[in-house]
């Protein structure tokens, strides 16, 4: 187990994930003209709304994490397999 790759990883997922969601609320209220829905029981807020702002932040989510890893694996260089020859 690497502890410096999963050190690296976490801390660029954390970050990744972070500055996603508050730039997707960020466009969601620039687009919309209001917050992101995030009280699925609130009356006022329309089914295509909670479905539309789920697949946009899920999408963008997953791009941002797939970048900060491999942004991390270019910094860190990945993770260390541990062979058993080697040890």
């Amino acid at each position: 187990m690497d502890i410096g790759w999963r050190a690296v990883s976490t801390g660029a997922t954390i970050a990744a994930t972070f500055i996603t969601t508050k730039a997707v609320s960020a466009g969601w209220k620039a687009v919309t003209g209001h917050e992101p829905p995030t009280d699925e029981d609130d009356p006022d807020v329309e089914w295509w709304e909670v479905i539309a702002f789920t697949v946009v932040s899920g999408a963008l989510l997953g791009l941002a994490r797939h970048l900060a890893l491999r942004g991390a694996t270019k910094f860190y260089g990945g993770p260390v397999e541990k062979r058993i020859d080697q040890v």
